[in-house]
């Protein structure tokens, strides 16, 4: 069983929902949804990622996110999780879009799997959600490299 061999660890899935384009404004979005963001930033700024930010590397675009990161075997927790802060502001969401073509919207789950994988599958529910709030979907797997 998975859960009693001390060698293999869940898998790291970090999901992550954004928001990006020219005519985002990363503070009035985060007044709108009144949630705090993981990160933001504005196009040709520092990055705001430090590792980035110390090699001189500037935005490419405008953008705000929220993420999570766990330990699962489970890719849909994340969509969930993420999905359950922003769905109560989808009409706000979807107006924002709607008053602003170059801005669009995504999920990105990157797992880090380390000997197990975790399950490769969102419900129903999340691609309902997804697709109602025309959210692109991205999934990056990194294994280790021994």
């Amino acid at each position: 069983m998975i859960g009693e061999d001390m060698s293999s660890r869940a898998p790291v899935i970090r999901t992550e929902f954004f928001i990006e384009g020219d005519e985002l404004d990363p503070d009035e979005f985060t007044r709108l949804l009144e949630i705090r963001p993981y990160r933001t930033g504005k196009k040709g700024e520092l990055s705001s990622h430090p590792a980035a930010a110390r090699q001189g590397v500037k935005n490419s675009s405008t953008f705000w996110f929220i993420e999570v990161e766990q330990n699962s075997y489970d890719m849909d927790e994340g969509v969930q999780t993420l999905l359950a802060q922003v769905w109560p502001h989808r009409d706000k969401i979807k107006e924002y879009l709607k008053t602003r073509p170059t801005v669009t919207v995504g999920m990105n789950t990157t797992i880090h799997i380390d000997k197990d994988r975790p399950v490769y599958e969102i419900s129903l529910d999340s691609i309902k959600k997804l697709a109602e709030l025309e959210c692109r979907f991205m999934l990056n797997d990194i294994y280790p490299l021994d």
